[in-house]
């Protein structure tokens, strides 16, 4: 219950097992006695899993309520802030609206970039713990560094235990991670070593694999391993569902992949169900943000994840989309009090979805698009997202891997890594293919590379634009 609105009885819990907190007192195994970090997870995920039934209105207010204190102690901490939230100086506390909040304006990566240490806070709040810097990996684009705190990982935290729980995930179970790692966690992997996955409980083991290595390496590996969950990025689950497909060997006791980092395909979902009988769950965040959205448990579109986050999705005249249109994400981070992201554009742009009959309030999209770098430029001005799909590529040439890049409005390039040679049919059917998904004549270089590597954020863009829009 909040602010005397009506709260719905439904609470969510995994589908089997007993789930037990971790435990700090020696002798005492249940009821379990939960450390305090972990405790606060705790009452935090109790306080999220009665906020997401409130309506819609009510998470706006309160969304706007904590608004107002990071935007007043922006503008007494943080002198970039103090000149840029000088529009809101009419303002009386309690008077934060939609429109008012339209004032502010929008903060552009470039300005992280290039103001870098100046949106630090002189004063962040001693009670939000420790700081911590935050570098994204720069895989589309050049990198930016960011501060976070120990409450910006507790939110982090807190949402990820959310995500578990949405999913019905059995906390006992063990868990598989093919993704970029670290070198501390590229050295646990190499001992073998597990960590817990869930946070505020004992889980079972979770062990972690570099998506650097090949995908032969990757799915003997994970047949080994052969876990129950698994999280990779959903280029490498397609990538793993084929290689399965085409040999015949695949883990056998998976029943849910969860993916991250890159927009998700609907095709992936198809080919998990088909190829490995599991199901996909998807999840968008940043790494300057964190958990952004989340999948419903009900349907494939996404909650925003409002009690951490303020996510607007905006037309090109800055005003807010409707259902059904797509705009771009700009972020307000509303508990970062050491490094005030105020409506960060973060370059991706999103479908707004209608509200969800799951119950919840949050709001939805419908769907993640892509980034500014992923978007066509036609010669004409116009700009689209364009698709390739696989199962009508395959069946035109054996193709392994293929990147498309758009060099200027005329010409386009495709990097093409096949499994053997190409007859010349087979050249000009894919070439025909291409053409046809760009939705005009382009000239079309093709180059033959062994492989298409990652970004060093372990991403794979199958399409991107270097025009300048």
């Amino acid at each position: 219950m909040g602010n005397g609105g009506t709260t719905r009885e439904k609470t969510v819990t995994p589908s089997k097992g007993v789930q037990m907190p971790i435990r700090s007192r020696t002798g005492i195994d249940w009821p379990a006695i939960p450390t305090a970090p972990d405790a606060i997870i705790l009452a935090l995920q109790y306080q999220l899993d009665q906020s997401q039934w409130w309506p819609p209105e009510e998470i706006l207010a309160m969304q706007l309520r904590q608004a107002e204190l990071l935007l007043a102690h922006a503008a007494r901490t943080v002198p970039f802030f103090r000149r840029r939230l000088e529009v809101l100086k009419h303002v009386k506390r309690g008077e934060l609206t939609p429109d008012v909040w339209a004032e502010i304006p929008i903060l552009k990566r470039s300005e992280i970039q290039e103001t870098g240490d100046h949106l630090k806070s002189a004063r962040p709040p001693k009670d939000h713990g420790r700081l911590s810097d935050i570098k994204t990996s720069g895989s589309t684009g050049r990198p930016i560094k960011v501060t976070g705190t120990d409450l910006t990982r507790l939110f982090l935290a807190a949402l990820n235990l959310r995500y578990h729980l949405w999913h019905g995930r059995e906390f006992s179970n063990t868990a598989a991670c093919i993704r970029n790692l670290n070198p501390e966690q590229a050295k646990a992997a190499s001992y073998g070593k597990s960590a817990q996955w869930v946070p505020g409980y004992r889980s079972g083991p979770m062990y972690l694999f570099s998506i650097n290595r090949p995908i032969s390496e990757q799915m003997e590996w994970l047949v080994r391993q052969n876990p129950d969950y698994l999280l990779t990025f959903p280029s490498n689950l397609m990538a793993l569902l084929r290689h399965s497909a085409d040999t015949g060997i695949k883990p056998t006791k998976l029943t849910q992949v969860a993916t991250m980092s890159e927009v998700l395909d609907p095709a992936v979902r198809v080919a998990c169900a088909n190829v490995w009988s599991a199901s996909v769950a998807d999840a968008y965040s940043s790494e300057e943000t964190g958990i952004i959205a989340l999948q419903c448990p009900d349907f494939d579109h996404y909650h925003v994840q409002a009690e951490s986050l303020f996510v607007e999705v905006l037309d090109n005249g800055d005003g807010p989309c409707r259902p059904g249109q797509i705009g771009r994400i700009v972020v307000t981070d509303l508990h970062n009090f050491a490094f005030p992201l105020i409506r960060y554009e973060i370059g991706d742009y999103a479908e707004v979805g209608e509200a969800c009959s799951c119950g919840r309030g949050l709001p939805v999209l419908k769907r993640i698009v892509g980034r500014t770098r992923n978007m066509l430029v036609l010669p004409n001005g116009d700009k689209l997202w364009p698709s390739f799909p696989e199962s009508q590529m395959m069946p035109i040439a054996p193709i392994r891997q293929f990147q498309i890049v758009q060099r200027s409005l005329e010409n386009v390039s495709a990097k093409l890594a096949v499994a053997r040679a190409l007859t010349e049919d087979e050249e000009r059917g894919l070439r025909e293919f291409l053409i046809g998904c760009l939705g005009h004549s382009f000239d079309l270089d093709v180059v033959y590379v062994d492989e298409i590597p990652r970004s060093a954020g372990g991403k794979y863009e199958d399409f991107m634009s270097l025009v300048d829009i």
